[in-house]
């Protein structure tokens, strides 16, 4: 076997021939691979708009930390790319995908990341159509996902209005506490266990959920919170120009999960700023709720109203406590390293222990009040 031949051994062309082999031509794929470009039949119709999204990953955590094999870190860098096309309200069709490798690479590695990210695509009703490989001095994986999206169903950032509910999927901080007790050998019970080693190695979006909430339009606008709750509200606020308010108390922590949030220190609100968990969140005018509750139900998923949109230009929030701040944006930024190795997950405590500006909490009392 040829596992732990290197990519600088076997050179490019070998490379190159490898992920080919390992990849199904898929049918929309006109004259197959090995072409300059991709040849891709997508056959649009009238009423189509194109859907694109790019996205860079590296090893992650679940490679990482040994709880899984290379397949996992392909299977990562297409559900990243997907994620941002579901909650556009697309529907993938095509990916491509670069591979960035260190000359010490394994054929072994490359043939199992390239598994992993073929079988995800799968998954979300898409294929591999094109890629490229280049050397680099660290791993990284450049996918970008390709969808349609019909144009009366295109969900952006900037459609909220004020009366919205502001409504996430799933379950939020639930790979953030994986890390933390891993790190810390925190005790934790065999069910608990395996959901936040699920979390960590099943980085994936909501993607039956998410499609079937766009066929149904019900949201006004929608972003993935790949990068923190927090960021995710202000993206959307600011693209909207409106504000919000949210209630630290319903952000959707895991309720298997109780003992080992109290054995982490962090609240919900510093749970959820890590990102990590790839769900979604909307806003949704009142009248659709009752529909998106019973759509999440019959998919046996989870859909929590958090806050409300207002048309005040300022993100608040009730913490547990009761009392009011300005909700901080605090998100992963891939340029905001301290040159210390300190990576976003493990600054995620301490950024979130500040507080912003005190605010009036009875406007955003009644704004409750008529929200529920």
């Amino acid at each position: 076997m040829d596992e732990k031949l290197t990519i600088r051994e076997a050179g490019e062309r070998r490379l190159v021939a490898e992920i080919a082999g390992i990849l199904a031509t898929p049918s929309m794929l006109v004259d197959g691979f090995g072409h300059d470009a991709a040849f891709v039949d997508l056959r649009q119709k009238d009423n189509e708009l194109l859907v694109l999204n790019t996205d860079r990953s590296g090893l992650n955590a679940a490679y990482s930390l040994g709880l899984a094999g290379p397949e996992c870190v392909g299977d990562f860098g297409v559900s990243h790319a997907i994620s941002d096309i579901v909650v556009s309200g697309g529907t993938p069709r095509a990916v491509t995908v670069a591979l960035l490798l260190p000359p010490d690479t394994t054929l072994g590695f490359v043939r199992d990341v390239m598994r992993g990210a073929a079988e995800a695509a799968r998954r979300y009703g898409a294929e591999i159509v094109a890629g490229d490989t280049k050397q680099n001095p660290k791993f990284a994986l450049v996918a970008t996902a390709l969808g349609t999206v019909p144009r009366d169903k295109r969900i952006c950032r900037s459609g909220a209005r004020p009366g919205d509910a502001l409504v996430v999927t799933g379950f939020l901080g639930s790979m953030l506490l994986g890390l933390i007790a891993l790190k810390r050998a925190l005790p934790i019970g065999l069910r608990a266990r395996r959901i936040v080693e699920k979390a960590i190695i099943e980085q994936r979006p909501p993607f039956t959920l998410g499609c079937a909430i766009a066929e149904a339009g019900i949201p006004h606008a929608g972003t993935d919170i790949s990068d923190g709750l927090p960021g995710a509200i202000h993206a959307l606020c600011g693209a909207s120009a409106c504000g919000a308010f949210v209630d630290e108390q319903r952000i959707p922590l895991h309720p298997d999960l109780n003992e080992l949030i109290l054995a982490s220190g962090l609240s919900p609100l510093q749970l959820s700023t890590a990102g990590g968990d790839w769900q979604f969140l909307y806003a949704v005018p009142a009248a659709h709720l009752p529909a998106m509750y019973q759509l999440a139900a019959s998919q046996d998923a989870k859909v929590s109203v958090i806050g409300g949109i207002t048309e005040r230009e300022e993100i608040a929030v009730r913490h547990s406590d009761g009392a009011w701040h300005q909700l901080e944006r605090l998100e992963h930024d891939s340029f905001a390293d301290d040159g210390n190795g300190a990576g976003h997950f493990s600054r995620t405590g301490a950024a979130t222990a500040r507080r912003g500006v005190s605010l009036e909490g009875r406007h955003y009392e009644a704004l409750w009040r008529e929200l529920f």
